[in-house]
């Protein structure tokens, strides 16, 4: 394994754990007009970089962008159900669990220790249940948590058009313009254009595509077994955001269940770079 392809694994976790942050500070108010701006800012990010890497429109890019934004929707309905903390380690729980069967049973890649993987990924999910349990089973704690997990199944396979058409870096460009292209009538359709929310979604965007691109470069290098899951311990910096700024969980008890949570999934992220 390549060790430079961890320095952006990581970059991406740092940016994707961030990524909900400015639209949770406007409270998740318009969901259509969030995913509307935060196309805008994934284009003005991929736009300097297409001078790089190139401005081809690759079918496999705007499949992509698609798959994208079809999990992100379904993530901020989640943050607004359940708040930013539960939501995160549901999310990378499931991107890092469908990754991990692609990069297995498509890809064909190969682990030295295929059981110390299986653990890893046990750990993962392991991780989940002390998160759900942090609060009463309520109608809307259940379908934000059921949102989340389809969000994370569907994310999770957001890169596969791109590894498998070999197309990482040139099909970048394609994967934000198919993000922006969706994302506008989302805008147009909300009939809001209010500052607040159109500047936490630019910004948004741009963080979004900033760990996107790191994991790009990361997949290259690494693959995508080792990669995602490394990028996906984005949850911890999420459950910080969730717990210590925004204040989501106020009981010592369900503090300690999200930290347990967190620590489980962080364990088997750690596990299966060495698996």
């Amino acid at each position: 394994m390549n060790p430079l392809g961890l320095l952006p694994a990581i970059s991406a976790a740092i940016c994707w754990g961030s990524f909900f942050v400015p639209i949770r500070k406007v409270n998740v108010a318009d969901i259509w007009q969030l995913q509307g701006a935060t196309g805008i800012g994934a284009i003005l990010f991929a736009i300097p970089i297409g001078f790089l890497w190139g401005f081809q429109i690759l079918p496999a890019g705007l499949l992509s962008g698609a798959i994208w934004t079809a999990g992100n929707v379904l993530a901020l309905y989640s943050v607004r159900l359940i708040g930013l903390s539960r939501t995160s380690p549901f999310l990378a729980g499931f991107s890092i669990l469908i990754s991990f069967l692609w990069g297995i049973l498509y890809f064909g890649e190969k682990f030295n220790y295929l059981i110390l993987a299986i653990i890893a990924i046990g750990l993962l999910l392991g991780g989940l249940v002390f998160i759900s349990n942090t609060s009463k089973n309520s109608p809307v704690r259940k379908s934000g948590y059921l949102i989340a997990t389809a969000s994370g199944l569907i994310g999770g396979s957001y890169v596969i058009p791109l590894q498998a058409t070999h197309s990482l870096q040139t099909g970048f460009f394609s994967s934000s313009l198919s993000i922006f292209a969706i994302g506008i009538p989302m805008l147009l359709f909300s009939r809001k254009f209010a500052k607040r929310e159109m500047l936490a979604g630019t910004i948004s965007g741009s963080l979004f595509n900033v760990g996107s691109l790191s994991v790009l470069v990361a997949v290259g290098l690494i693959g995508i077994t080792v990669a995602y899951p490394i990028s996906q311990t984005a949850t911890l910096f999420a459950i910080s955001w969730g717990v210590l700024y925004f204040r989501e969980i106020i009981h010592r008890q369900a503090i300690l269940r999200i930290i347990t949570g967190a620590g489980l999934i962080l364990c088997g992220a750690a596990l299966i770079t060495v698996a």
